[in-house]
């Protein structure tokens, strides 16, 4: 299911480590440009995606 939740609600959850929280850019713009404290770029969500339990909550930017 997808939900919408504000930047202060994602901030708290990926504070607590209660969710994964993914930029949908890859390694380079990531790093420049869109980077957020916590986050991961899609690379390195990648190589974890097949080990994730399927009630991991995602955050995807």
């Amino acid at each position: 299911m997808i939900t919408r939740i504000s930047a202060a609600d994602a901030k708290t959850k990926t504070d607590a480590g209660r969710c994964l929280l993914v930029c949908i850019y890859d390694d380079d713009k990531f790093t420049r440009q869109a980077y957020l404290e916590g986050a991961i770029p899609m690379s390195e969500f990648l190589k974890k995606k097949p080990d994730l339990s399927k009630e991991t909550n995602i955050i995807f930017y």
